[in-house]
């Protein structure tokens, strides 16, 4: 099933500093989003942000499906993706 078909997807793209993005079906749209957590200790407080479908195309073309990424690495992405745009979830462990 290609990737458009579905009502949601939902990617890592680097576990050792957690950020990602995905889309979902909410009130008959697609909505996409990205996500950034800080973590402490065994929690990590995420903010999941609303982007447009370019913006989410860009993340498709800008990281790999999977990285080790750095602190830096996850600050641009979260200054780039999350910061500024409307928040749809945040809180500790709490991703769509």
């Amino acid at each position: 099933m290609a990737q458009e078909d579905r009502d949601y997807g939902f990617r890592v793209i680097s576990n050792q500093v957690r950020f990602g993005c995905g889309f979902r079906t909410a009130e008959g749209r697609k909505q996409y989003f990205a996500w950034h957590g800080y973590p402490n200790r065994n929690d990590d407080y995420f903010t999941t942000a609303e982007i447009s479908e370019e913006e989410y195309g860009k993340i498709e073309k800008e990281y790999p499906r999977e990285i080790v990424a750095d602190r830096e690495t996850a600050e641009v992405f979260r200054q780039k993706y999350v910061e500024g745009h409307p928040v749809l979830l945040e809180g500790w462990n709490r991703l769509l």
